[in-house]
Formats: C-alpha cells, structure tokens, sequence
C-alpha cells in the first residue's frame, strides 16, 4: 500500500518514513536505508526521518551511526527532548558515560518534568562514577529517658561488571555504649529493569544485632512503575524476620514510593507502612523529599530490647544537592514519637549530614 501511495505522490514523506519504518521492523535494514537516503536527499531535516533512522542504527547496534543521526536532529532541532533522550542512550552504550549524564542534564534543563529524562538519569548516575566515598554523621536527641544517640558511618562504593558493591562501617553511641558494626550491600542486575539487593552485617557490639542480612528484587513495570519485595533477618538473642514489599512511581519530576514491613513473630499491630515523595530539582542527584510512616517495627539496626517493639509515627524532610561534579551533599531532619511496651512516649527528633565523593 505505501508503494502504490508512493508511486502517485512520490513526494509524500510521511508514507516514506512510515515504509521505511516497516522495513525496519521486518528487519530488512538495508531497503530501510535506501528509503532513509531518499528522504534525506530532499530534506536534511526531517524530523520523523531522523527520529526513524535513530531507531534503526539503535536497534541494530550501529551506535556510532545512530550517534550522528543524533547530532543531525539536534543541528537541527536543537531543543528537542526525543533527540536529547536518544542521544544519551546511545552514548550510555557507547560506554560514554559522562557526556550522556550531561546530555541529561541538558534535556532536564529545558524540562525539569521529563519523567523518562529522570528515570533514566537514575539509571545513568550510577555509570558516571565507578566509585564514591560517603561519609555521614547523624545525632538523635530525646525528650527523655534516653541520652542522644551518635551515628557515624564511612561507605565505599564501587561499581562492578555485575553490579554495584559497597562496604561500609558503623561507628555508634547509644545508652553510653560506643560499638561499631560492619557491612557489605551488593545490586546485582540480572537482566534491564531486574535486579536485586544483598545486605549482610556483623557487629560484635550490643548496640548493634550480632548479625543482619538483607534480600530485594527489584522489577521495572510499564508505566514508569518499578516494584520490590524481600526480607530483612536481625539475629539478636533470638532471630526477627522482617517481610517488606513496595511500589515505586515516577510522575512528571516527582518520585512516589510506598513500602510496608511484617514482622510475623509481632502478634498485634505488626505491620509499619511509610511513604516518600521526592521532587526533583533539576537533575538525578539535586532533590527534596518529605516522608511519613506509621505502625509497630523492631529498630532494625539497634540494641536488642528483648522484643520492646516500638509503635511510632515519623516525619522526614530529606535535601540532596550535587554541589560539584564530584560532590553530593544530603541534609536530614526527622521527627518520630514512639511508644515503649510499658506505655511510654519518647520523643526522638534527629538530624544527619551526608558527604559523597565521587571518582
């Protein structure tokens, strides 16, 4: 049909591209190209040539020929979001990890609202910098029985060919008590839009469980939906097994994630729900967040009250800057009350700085 349309408007390009397109999904790449190069031949700049011709070289793994199909629409499209999306794919596969963060940052320069932009930053962050070093320093201050509690923590993460891995040490005081406690978190991929988390930890201190280990698999939906599930082991003087499961959605530049914790061995009330909405400021790293949560959940990474389960309510307000290409900064201040098993409200009101470096 597109050939018999063609044969009596030759000049109808809408048709050509539209041909073109059919070729590419029957994988005949090469007719494709020739009705491509006919097209170009009248019109350099036409956008839905340029966006089809993208879409092939992509598709068949010719980046660098995609690449300057990119660079052909925004010579002249400079503005266009679609040309600025695809182009920092194919330099993400390109293994140019630098220049596609910064074609991102340009494409949410111009609209901080490009879901997919965001998502894909998400993803992109993680290649710009193989490794970073996080230092992070949180104080708590109770309106009464406890003394304020101290938090240090210094982390090493490292990007590897399976996925991400970080170490990280725990320095803390609590009830006049100084310990320290060591872990290990590891994001293996399995395959785009499948991966998992891994947490293990051992603490000698007992200000900390003896150990914890940690289990997630994460999984990208339709409808810039991603969903996880696992579970959360603390090996105190007995062992709590913690069930959690969540549904994260980006929407224009905000970021919705509701998650919720079972603890089974809790006879009552043993469900914690929380959610958090970040709003991005412009780009993957530069956010503000609020968040609430509500029910009863062990501190999961504590001293072992024998099973003195906490009924809390909380409230976050979370900062993010990227201050330099090398540097993240992260400011937050939480507010929770919780009730103690003999009837006791505490008041707990903390605020932590972040420091991430990157290299």
């Amino acid at each position: 049909m597109c050939h018999e349309i063609l044969k009596r408007s030759p000049d109808y390009t809408d048709v050509s591209v539209f041909l073109a397109r059919l070729y590419t999904w029957d994988d005949m790449y090469d007719s494709a190209r020739i009705v491509f190069k006919g097209i170009f031949a009248k019109d350099s700049s036409n956008y839905d040539a340029i966006s089809a011709a993208i879409d092939l070289e992509y598709w068949t793994d010719n980046y660098q020929i995609a690449l300057i199909y990119c660079n052909l629409g925004l010579e002249k499209h400079p503005k266009s979001e679609e040309f600025l999306l695809k182009k920092a794919k194919v330099l993400a596969d390109l293994k140019n990890y630098d220049d596609a963060f910064s074609t991102i940052e340009k494409l949410l320069t111009l609209n901080r609202d490009n879901s997919d932009a965001i998502i894909f930053a998400e993803r992109l962050k993680e290649e710009v910098r193989v490794n970073s070093i996080t230092v992070n320093y949180e104080y708590d201050k109770f309106n009464k029985i406890f003394d304020p509690w101290q938090l240090g923590s210094i982390a090493y993460s490292r990007r590897t060919p399976i996925g991400t891995a970080i170490i990280r040490a725990n320095f803390a005081n609590r009830f006049d008590t100084d310990g320290q406690q060591f872990e290990m978190d590891m994001y293996p991929r399995f395959a785009d839009g499948l991966y998992s988390y891994l947490n293990f930890g051992y603490s000698n201190a007992s200000i900390f469980p003896k150990t914890k280990y940690g289990f997630s698999l994460y999984y990208s939906l339709p409808l810039s939906l991603e969903a996880d599930a696992g579970f959360r082991l603390l090996k105190y003087s007995s062992d709590t097994w913690i069930y959690t499961a969540a549904l994260g959605k980006y929407y224009s530049n905000f970021w919705f994630s509701f998650r919720t914790y079972i603890t089974p061995s809790v006879e009552s009330a043993s469900h914690s729900y929380s959610l958090i909405i970040r709003y991005y400021l412009s780009g993957a790293d530069d956010y503000i967040a609020v968040s609430g949560g509500t029910g009863i959940t062990p501190y999961a990474n504590s001293v072992d009250n024998n099973n003195n389960w906490l009924k809390s309510n909380s409230g976050q307000i979370e900062y993010q800057s990227k201050v330099s290409k090398t540097l993240i900064l992260d400011l937050t201040c939480e507010y929770s009350d919780q009730q103690e098993t003999y009837g006791d409200f505490i008041g707990d009101i903390s605020g932590s700085i972040s420091l991430k470096f990157l290299f």
